[in-house]
C-alpha cells in the first residue's frame, strides 16, 4: 500500500491521484502523463462526407426531400439532377418530374399545332387592330387550357410525394419509359 505524500492517506498501489485531496501520485503521474497526451497529439478526426448510395434508403430520403420536390417545377429538374446525381431518391424524382416536363411540353406543343390549323381553316375577325378569334377556336382553347390543369394536379401531386418521402408514380404518366431510359444514361454519364 502507498500513502499520499501530501495529506498520508492510505491509496490503492494502482491509483494515479490521491482519492482524499487529489494530489497526483509520483509514480503514477509520470507514467499517465505520455498516455493522456498521446490522444491530444492525434489530428482531429475529418468528416468523411456522406455518400447516398453507402448510406440507408431512409437516410437517403431524409437527406435529399428538400431539394428532390424541385424536380416537378418544369426546369428545375436539373438541380436535383446535378447537385444530388448520387442520390437513388432524387434520381427516382428526377424521372418521374422530367417525365411530367417532357409530357406538358408535347401537350403546349400539339395544342398550338391544332389551335393553328383551326384558326388557319376558319379565321377570326379584326376590329381596330385587335383579333378576335372564330367560336370554334375558343371553344378548342377552352378545352385545352382545361386539359393543361391535369399538368399543374400532377406537379402538385409529384412536389407533395417528394417532400413527404414517398417514391410514388405519377398518375397516368408515371410509368412512360421513354424519359426514365433516358434519364438513367444521362445519370450513368454523370456518376464516371
Amino acid at each position: 500500500m502507498a500513502f499520499c505524500k501530501n495529506c498520508g492517506q492510505q491509496m490503492n498501489d494502482d491509483a494515479v491521484f490521491c482519492a482524499n485531496c487529489g494530489t497526483p501520485v509520483e509514480g503514477a503521474a509520470q507514467q499517465q502523463a505520455p498516455q493522456q497526451q498521446a490522444p491530444q497529439q492525434q489530428a482531429p478526426q475529418q468528416q468523411v462526407p456522406v455518400n447516398p448510395q453507402v448510406m440507408g434508403p431512409e437516410a437517403d430520403v431524409q437527406q435529399n426531400r428538400g431539394i428532390a420536390w424541385l424536380s416537378y417545377v418544369g426546369l428545375l429538374f436539373l438541380i436535383p439532377l446535378f447537385v444530388r446525381k448520387a442520390s437513388a431518391y432524387c434520381q427516382y424524382h428526377v424521372k418521374q418530374g422530367a417525365t411530367l416536363f417532357a409530357c406538358d411540353v408535347a401537350y403546349f406543343i400539339a395544342k398550338s399545332i391544332i389551335l393553328a390549323i383551326i384558326d388557319a381553316i376558319i379565321p377570326g375577325e379584326r376590329y381596330f387592330g385587335f383579333v378576335f378569334h372564330s367560336g370554334v377556336y375558343n371553344v378548342f382553347n377552352v378545352i385545352f387550357n382545361l386539359g393543361a390543369i391535369f399538368f399543374v394536379v400532377l406537379m402538385i401531386i409529384g412536389i407533395v410525394n417528394a417532400a413527404s418521402g414517398k417514391m410514388k408514380e405519377l398518375p397516368l404518366i408515371g410509368k412512360i419509359p421513354f424519359i426514365a431510359n433516358l434519364m438513367d444514361k444521362i445519370y450513368a454519364a454523370l456518376n464516371k
